[in-house]
């Protein structure tokens, strides 16, 4: 057969190995898993992660939100409240633009609020980084919280360098992640 996904950093392997048996991988982004993830590719994994989790289909906002995606599951994501448009006057979600790492930590903090909304989503003891500063204050309660449950990790010497793109391998291993602590998987 055909491999499930194709060209993934070894660190990423377990994790993406796991996320097919979950279906967490997308038609879209199973071909280059180290390619940055674009903002549609990200809402399709969230939704594919709430799905699961919940054993629910999400239902889809209605489709005069955005003009410029036709996608069903961006629209499902945003009426489960994980996306937001990149400009609500216009009416834009920019389905092709690149996702930062601070925006998919946001999304998926989102992300667990829809699928356990009774969660503690409190961020007091977690552990700072070096950047912090840099992160956007809109992002900067979801990152703390998706660092404090192991959710993401930083880039070493204690960054977690906001603005950087996230790639593909790295949103669907941190939607393993966060499939598997709410669930109980060890």
């Amino acid at each position: 057969g055909t491999p499930a996904y194709k060209e993934a950093t070894a660190w990423a392997k377990p994790e993406l190995d796991r996320a097919v048996q979950y279906g967490f991988i997308t038609d879209k982004i199973k071909g280059k898993m180290n390619a940055p993830i674009t903002r549609e590719e990200f809402a399709e994994v969230a939704v594919k992660l709430y799905e699961v989790y919940t054993e629910k289909t999400a239902v889809a906002a209605d489709s005069s939100v955005f003009k410029d995606t036709e996608n069903p599951e961006i629209y499902k994501a945003f009426n489960l409240k994980i996306v937001n448009g990149t400009n609500t006057e216009k009416k834009l979600f920019s389905p092709q633009l690149l996702t930062t790492r601070q925006e998919v930590s946001t999304m998926l903090y989102r992300a667990v609020i829809a699928i356990k909304p009774d969660e503690d989503m409190s961020i007091s003891g977690a552990p700072t980084f070096t950047d912090q500063k840099e992160i956007g204050s809109w992002a900067l309660e979801p990152v703390i919280y998706m660092s404090k449950h192991g959710f993401l990790k930083g880039t070493g010497a204690g960054a977690f360098d906001p603005k950087g793109t996230c790639t593909r391998e790295m949103a669907v291993a941190i939607a393993v992640r966060v499939y598997e602590k709410c669930a109980g998987i060890k």
